[in-house]
This record gives structure tokens, C-alpha cells and sequence, in this order.
């Protein structure tokens, strides 16, 4: 997905500023749409200089706008692991 056909995506959408570059990002790290990230929520808040918090309450908003899908991981230990970050 180019930049401008990006733009023209989240111009549309009522997120904050701080959920749209946290989306963008993600889009850059998965390659595109319809790719996979597998980074903890840790690891994208060092990334986007956010705390933890704000990326969990931006990654429920961007499901609940239809733009990813979250799935959760536990090892066979029943540990919890990364989420699975899909762009759709």
C-alpha cells in the first residue's frame, strides 16, 4: 500500500493520531496489507515512544474498526506469548 492510498484510508477513520501512526507502522513492519507482526505490545510501545497502555487501547480500537485482527498465544505450557497481529 502506497503512502497516499494510506492516507486516503485513515483520513475516514475516527482514531486518534497516536492509533493512525501505530496502524501506519504496523502496515510497514507486516510489508502491506494482508500481512502478519508478531511483536508484543512492549515491543511496539519502545518503538512508538508510547506507553504499553496506549498500544493495547489502540490495537482493541484498530479491531474494533475492522483494520487487524488480534490472536492471542500460549505456549503448551499455557504461558502467554506475542499476539498475532493479521492487517486486513
Amino acid at each position: 500500500m502506497n503512502d497516499s492510498t494510506r492516507y486516503r484510508l485513515l483520513v475516514g477513520i475516527a482514531l486518534p493520531s497516536s492509533a493512525k501512526l501505530l496502524y501506519s507502522f504496523l502496515l510497514d513492519v507486516a510489508g502491506g496489507g494482508n500481512g502478519t507482526v508478531w511483536l508484543s505490545s512492549r515491543r511496539l510501545a519502545i518503538e512508538m515512544g508510547l506507553s504499553t497502555s496506549a498500544v493495547r487501547r489502540h490495537l482493541r480500537r484498530l479491531e474494533q474498526c475492522g483494520l487487524i485482527r488480534l490472536t492471542s498465544r500460549y505456549s503448551t505450557e499455557g504461558a502467554r506469548m506475542t499476539n498475532k497481529i493479521t492487517m486486513l
